[in-house]
């Protein structure tokens, strides 16, 4: 998802959507599997009123609003400065708007969201405009309100990849410093977990099927990072580190 921030004039603009299709194909079955992602990780914290307006702010092909009005949700919103993602997006008739400075979208709105999104775009921001992005998405949000956001995670085993497998990403986070960072902007209460992208197989996960075989080799991984981090940390820092590919953080505005 391509951050909607001011753009360098003197860099041509990237066409981000040929990227993005990439990795997430207008494909039943990845569709399939981004809808049970997204319920598994944006259902336990969306609004108890479904008709609260709610922002994706780099909502890229809009992948999230959809499952989100699959959940109840009435009054979605999503912003994001590539044409292709949003011209997209418009194409599923979803309410997305194609905005170059987010901050000044975000100025024109003070109070208004009861949940705002900001999901793997944090990233793609240069270090130093994160903190003016985070406290104009604070500033948009109702007291109480909610951000939901997820970028990649540095302590993972995949870090280096997961950073630059992306061109346009400029920043990774551990759970530490993406929770200083956002009580740093205007929030509280901020709750920093793991994103799995492929849970556990429900059923014969014994069984050498390349899903189980998957897994089976993914929890070898994290054990040796895991073993890493208590030999350098001590036990309960080590214990406590997120280890998946990405980070989530939740957290409230700041009254």
């Amino acid at each position: 998802m391509n951050a909607p921030e001011t753009p360098d004039p003197a860099v041509p603009p990237l066409d981000y959507s040929r990227h993005y299709a990439r990795f997430h194909p207008d494909a039943p079955g990845h569709r399939n599997g981004l809808t049970l992602l997204h319920r598994r990780m944006l259902g336990p914290w969306l609004p108890a009123d479904r008709a609260a307006p709610v922002l994706d702010v780099g909502c890229g092909r809009g992948y999230a609003l959809q499952d989100l009005a699959g959940m109840g949700c009435t009054a979605l919103e999503g912003i994001d400065r590539d044409a292709g993602q949003v011209a997209f997006a418009r194409g599923l008739g979803l309410n997305v708007s194609r905005v170059e400075d987010a901050e000044q979208f975000l100025a024109a709105r003070p109070g208004h969201y009861a949940m705002i999104l900001l999901m793997d775009v944090l990233e793609h921001v240069p270090r130093a405009s994160q903190p003016g992005l985070l406290r104009a998405l604070a500033a948009a949000l109702r007291p109480g309100g909610r951000l939901v956001c997820t970028t990649p995670n540095a302590a993972s085993a995949i870090a280096a990849f997961w950073l630059h497998n992306d061109y346009t990403h400029q920043w990774s986070f551990t759970a530490d410093s993406l929770g200083f960072l956002l009580e740093e902007c205007g929030f509280r209460s901020v709750r920093c977990s793991g994103v799995e992208f492929f849970p556990r197989p429900r059923w014969l996960f014994w069984l050498p099927t390349p899903r189980a075989v998957a897994w089976w080799l993914r929890c070898l991984v994290r054990l040796r990072q895991r073993a890493t981090f208590v030999a350098e940390l001590g036990w309960a820092r080590g214990r406590a580190m997120v280890l998946t590919p990405n980070v989530l953080a939740v957290a409230e505005k700041a009254e």
